[in-house]
């Protein structure tokens, strides 16, 4: 049988005519050439083309993926010279079930393989955290600096940083959580909660100030949460004062001084929690402060408390952050590029039905009542005892003591009652004692009640109006060589001790009581009493080693 060899000399195919018709030296189809040609000319060869070489091998833990491993998705960075691939392979030979769940990249020009994230099957409820599924290709891949965004319609939308590695399984055990791969970031659920506070500082920054407090996260790749809601404004009105040259209430400045906010350093995930306010009469959004978790070594979702006292300059939020209530990211999605700076989903799922434990839709009904309060103030009736004291010697002082007849009030929660005191000098006991003495001076106390109390006894004894008043392990020293004293307190014992003078011409502010030193106001109440009294302390003042005692007692004082 008689062989025919043809030479394609042209080197060019020529697919426009019958195959019976094609010119010597040209050809219709080939597979597995190219042809190389120069800048000039269009003359060229036909050359083999090379075919495709195996530049790695993907395992875990020294075992090779088996043959149904699967891409479902992949991703080119030429830029780079990187391949990003995700790998699901349904019959791994290691594992509970077998399967094993793979986002490598290998780096052509220094042939670097790395695996992002492994993820393989515990035996739970879900195959692996990342749980590919084969009938749910990832089509939809957008590299933005190092984060890695990707979405299959059937798990939420996730994000990796291509430069850091996600911890491997131990023990056949994913050591990262689903949630770490969120796009959306879990903000603060509640608002802080915030407690307004007046403080022996003369300065109140907060006098004519309706502020509101707010908080966020940052996690890691500086990426932030949403804002949680704000918080009721921090502010205690003065009594009512009324004045007729202006018919203004100049009693509606704010008593006071500084706020103790409340917040939750939520979950291992967030690294940094930064706190924020909000002027009522203005838009903007001012920074606090931002608290690291692990330099100032806070547990995950515990409440810690902050002291705000509006003494420094705040940095303001970007304007995009203001109205950022929520981050609009949906359930799951098929498409996903990038537009402009955003990140942009298509034929996405987004919302949950509102639905019962049944699956049944949950009906919405509400009954509204009116319910009204009267809001109005009442002076309390006010007397003085006499106070036995113990430090120096025994002593009893003549209207050391003032009790306050809550009779008839109602103790509801948000109800204050301010105590106003005037006191002045009564005796000194001692050996020597200063040709000077404390002057006729003024005090106040405001406490707004946490809840609703059934009695003035219960309101006397509860906790929170205790270490208002003052413990012996919540006051801080009447003076301390290097740590703060009772001038940096909060509690209305420390008010008391700030406000007695340093010094009494060579005597020194020393420490204060009534049997003791470190002790507190005392409060005095019986279970079936209607009032509340306090016992003033006595302040003692030392020259040398020699300690003098200063007693004190009420003057005059009154309960709004």
């Amino acid at each position: 049988m008689a062989n025919t060899q043809r030479n394609f000399i042209a080197g060019r195919m020529n697919k426009s005519v019958d195959e019976r018709l094609v010119p010597n030296g040209e050809y219709i189809d080939a597979l597995n050439v190219r042809l190389g040609s120069t800048e000039e000319s269009e003359i060229g060869s036909v050359e083999n083309s090379k075919g495709n070489e195996k530049l790695t091998t993907l395992e875990y833990n020294g075992t090779a993926l088996s043959s149904s491993a699967k891409c479902i998705g992949a991703y080119e960075d030429g830029s780079n010279s990187t391949l990003y691939w995700f790998v699901h392979d349904p019959a791994f030979t290691v594992g509970a079930t077998g399967k094993l769940d793979l986002i490598v990249s290998f780096k052509a020009d220094t042939n670097i393989l790395t695996y992002h994230v492994i993820s393989i099957d515990d035996g739970g409820c879900v195959s692996t955290t990342l749980d590919f599924d084969p009938e749910y290709l990832i089509n939809s891949i957008n590299l933005v600096d190092d984060l890695l965004f990707f979405t299959d319609n059937t798990n939420p939308p996730r994000v990796i940083n291509v430069t850091r590695n996600y911890p491997n399984p131990s023990g056949n055990m994913d050591q990262f959580s689903a949630e770490s791969l969120l796009v959306i970031k879990k903000p603060p659920i509640n608002s802080p909660t915030v407690e307004s506070i007046t403080t022996n500082s003369q300065d109140n920054l907060l006098e004519d100030k309706f502020l509101s407090f707010a908080y966020r996260y940052k996690y890691e790749d500086n990426e932030y949460s949403a804002t949680s809601q704000f918080s009721a404004p921090a502010f205690i009105p003065k009594p009512f004062n009324f004045t007729t040259e202006a018919y203004l209430n100049d009693g509606f400045e704010n008593a006071a001084n500084q706020a103790n906010v409340t917040f939750n350093s939520g979950g291992p995930l967030v690294k940094e929690i930064e706190l924020l306010y909000k002027d009522m009469n203005t838009n903007i959004i001012k920074s606090i402060e931002k608290l690291n978790k692990e330099e100032l070594g806070y547990a995950d979702n515990t409440d810690y408390v902050y002291n705000f006292s509006n003494n420094k300059i705040f940095t303001i939020l970007p304007e995009s952050e203001i109205l950022r209530l929520y981050d609009n990211v949906p359930l799951k999605a098929k498409a996903q590029t990038i537009m402009g700076n955003r990140l942009i989903y298509g034929n996405y799922l987004e919302g949950y039905d509102l639905v019962d434990s049944n699956g049944e839709p949950i009906k919405l009904e509400y009954e509204t009542t009116l319910v009204t309060n009267s809001v109005g103030e009442e002076s309390i009736t006010d007397t003085t005892d006499n106070g036995s004291y113990s430090y120096d010697s025994a002593v009893t002082i003549n209207d050391s003591i003032v009790e306050f007849d809550l009779a008839g009030l109602d103790l509801v929660q948000g109800a204050s009652i301010t105590f106003s005191i005037r006191f002045e000098h009564a005796q000194f006991t001692g050996a020597a004692s200063p040709s000077e003495d404390t002057p006729s001076t003024f005090l106040e106390f405001t406490y707004i009640l946490p809840q609703d109390f059934s009695s003035v006894y219960a309101l006397a004894t509860s906790d929170d109006f205790q270490e208002k008043i003052g413990t012996a392990s919540n006051i801080l020293p009447v003076y301390h060589a290097s740590d703060p004293t009772s001038c940096s307190g909060t509690t209305f014992t420390d008010e008391f001790n700030c406000i007695i003078p340093a010094t009494l011409d060579s005597y020194n502010k020393y420490d204060s009581g009534i049997s003791g030193g470190g002790q507190p106001i005392d409060i005095i109440t019986t279970t079936s009493s209607d009032t509340i009294g306090l016992q003033l302390l006595a302040v003692f003042f030392c020259f040398s080693r020699q300690i003098q005692s200063l007693y004190i007692w009420p003057f005059s004082n009154k309960c709004i």
